[in-house]
This record gives structure tokens, sequence and C-alpha cells, in this order.
């Protein structure tokens, strides 16, 4: 399960490559916003980023987008540079505080925690003709959905009794199996489209074990088999069954960084794959050799870092970037804004940890965030020692 989709990664490395510092704004919408509250909010944003130093072109084309959105729901994102808006997305779903900074790199720290918090699932409720699929991509709320309905129609075992009962049953329960086998083909198909990892089950049992049967071997090893509650034609309770598979997800996602912080623990050694720490963490990233970079998010976090033109430039000190890099073409910024431009510019993935995203990471459900050593940390692609 990766936070950012390829084709996300491409539009944030276009951000990260900006010229110039960039103005990142997160600004939280309500479907019926008090205008005078909302035009204070607005002011708000832009004299705060007229004091971090924002030109007027820059103020004025985020005001324009944010007040495009209005009115909205969840969180409108966006960053520009120069007079131009470089991205703009919505992050439907819980409104969170109004944040605007001018920094010499993008602030995607907050939009990368959502995206990890909305990863690609797929939501199936199972019966012995077929099912009904959901798929939500990556960082969405909205599913696309087919109803699947298998090739054979003969599901009810009721018949009369002797030899022909057991006849019956026969061709009953492989019916059962044949719709599940179709169901299982169209969800690997699903699961592959929207390069998923988590799939959510419900429905009737034994249509269900058929369908888990059937599943290709890929998607058995690959994807995280959850069960939730719930049967096809559940209208009723189709709130309650919204929430559990809310809270499936989520446990989903925790149970997938506290398998990471994991790997990191067993990879803690003179051979392994682990760094930790500032130091260390950029110093592998200016190597090219992170596989996943792990931060601990604290707003209130004021260590800063450098970096250069090139994606593995960068270090916690002006003087260790190298040539170029070391003279006039030096910027600092916040530590995980630097981190994080370096990583997503390297290819890697960007995974983050708080109090209880990692719940079990230290095997008893502790706080996964202080598991990391100075709240950065790194698993890298070969041992930390063979770099040399």
């Amino acid at each position: 399960m990766r936070t950012i989709r390829e084709t996300d990664a491409d539009t944030l490395r276009e951000v990260l490559r900006a010229e110039g510092p960039v103005a990142s704004v997160y600004f939280g919408r309500e479907i019926r916003p008090r205008r005078e509250e909302a035009e204070l909010r607005l002011q708000t944003m832009s004299r705060q980023l007229a004091e971090q130093g924002t030109d007027p072109a820059t103020l004025r084309v985020l005001d324009e987008r944010v007040r495009a959105s209005l009115p909205g729901t969840g969180t409108l994102a966006a960053f520009a540079s120069g007079g131009r808006l470089l991205f703009a997305t919505e992050l439907p779903g819980t409104r969170r505080d109004d944040i605007a900074v001018h920094r010499a790199t993008a602030h995607l720290l907050p939009l990368l925690e959502w995206w990890q918090e909305h990863p690609a699932h797929v939501l199936a409720v199972v019966d012995r003709a077929g099912a009904d699929v959901q798929v939500f991509p990556q960082g969405s709320t909205e599913a696309y959905g087919q109803t699947v309905e298998g090739p054979d129609d003969e599901i009810v075992r009721n018949a009369p009794g002797g030899w022909e009962q057991m006849r019956h049953q026969r061709r009953a329960e492989d019916s059962w199996e044949h719709n599940a086998e179709r169901v299982a083909e169209v969800l690997d198909q699903d699961l592959a489209r929207v390069s998923a990892s988590l799939l959510l089950l419900a429905g009737d049992v034994r249509a269900l074990q058929y369908v888990t049967e059937h599943l290709p071997p890929r998607v058995r090893q690959q994807v995280a088999v959850h069960r939730v509650r719930g049967s096809r034609g559940e209208r009723a309770a189709r709130r309650e069954h919204a929430r559990q598979v809310a809270d499936e997800v989520h446990r989903a996602v925790g149970e997938e960084t506290a398998a990471l912080l994991n790997r990191m623990s067993e990879e803690r050694h003179p051979s392994g794959r682990t760094v930790e720490g500032p130091h260390e963490t950029l110093a592998a990233l200016a190597r090219g050799q992170v596989d996943t970079l792990v931060l601990a998010h604290d707003p209130q976090d004021g260590r800063t870092a450098w970096f250069g033109p090139s994606p593995t430039d960068v270090a916690d000190r002006k003087d260790a970037l190298p040539g170029a890099a070391g003279n006039g073409s030096a910027e600092r910024a916040p530590l995980a804004d630097v981190a994080v431009r370096a990583a997503v510019l390297t290819g890697a993935d960007v995974r983050i940890v708080t109090g209880d995203s990692a719940a079990g990471g230290d095997g008893g459900g502790g706080n996964g965030a202080a598991l990391l050593a100075g709240g950065i940390g790194a698993l890298c692609r070969y041992p930390v020692n063979a770099a040399a």
C-alpha cells in the first residue's frame, strides 16, 4: 500500500521542480459557509502569505482558486509560485485547520497524509448469485461501482427429497462456485486497475468462502483481505455499513504502517537497511538510496535542512551540499519539507506516523511516532553500508 500513486507522483514532481518559493494553502470548507467568516479567513490567509514574502500575483491566483471552490466540503489544497497555479486538489471529508505557508519548496505533508489515510481499495458485497462491487481509487471518497452476476442461475438448494435432492444440491453448489469464480475474476481486475492492496468483503458466508478460494495467487499474496458486515440489498443498514468500512480502511492503514515499522526494526543492525535521525536519513536521500521515507508529522518541528537543484542535493548543513549546490543555489526549508522533496523526486514512497497510525508497531499498540528516533528515518533499497 503506497502513499503516492505514480500519476500523483508525476504531478508532485512538477510542483517540487518549480523555480522560486512556493505558496502552499490548505483551506477548510463548509457546505454553507457564512460569507463574513469565509471572507475573514481568506483575508487572513492572504495576509499571512504576504508577510512571508508571497508576491501579489501569486496571492491573487490562490485567492481566485479558493473562492472558485466555495461552497464545498473538506479541504482545498493549492500550490502556486510566480503568479502561476501549480496544482490544486480537493480533499473530501473532515475539514482541517487552515494552513498558509510560503517556503523554498512546497509543503506537501498534509496532502500526503490525507492520501495515506485514503488508500485505493475495493469493496465487494457478495451473495450466491454475484456481487455489488465498489472501487475506490487512492485519495478518493467516491467510488465507481458495478454489479457482477455469475453465469449460473440455479442457486436455490430446495428440492424434492430422495436422490433428486442430492443431485439438485450438487447443481446448486456448482452454480454458487461458478458465480464466485466470476466475482473473483472481476475483483482481480479491479484491484489491479487502481493498484489497490486492500480488499473488503461482505455478504453470504458460503459465497465468500468460494470467492476467497478463487482469488488468484497474486491477490492472496499481495492484497490484505478484510471482512465487514453487510449483505446485498440491505438499504436500511448502509450508514452503519459505511462507518464500518471506514473503520476497516483506517485499521488497514495502521497495520501497513506497523508492518513498515517492524521491518525497520528488523533491519536496524550494522548490515541492515534502516537509517534514523536527520543526518543519516538525509545522507541516504542524497545517495538516492531510500525506498520509503518515514516521518513523524509534528507541525511544531522547527528543524531545517538545505537542498539544491538536483533531487539528491540535500543535507543538514549548507556546507555539506555538493559543489554548485553549496553556493548561491542552495535553499533552506523545514526538515520535513526538504526530506519529502528529495524522496518524491528520487522515486521513494513517503509514510507518515502519528501516535495512533502505527498502533501495534511496537507489538503492543504503542505510539508509532515514538518508535522513530529523531522523528525521521527510512527503509533503504539496499543495506546502508553497501552504499560505499
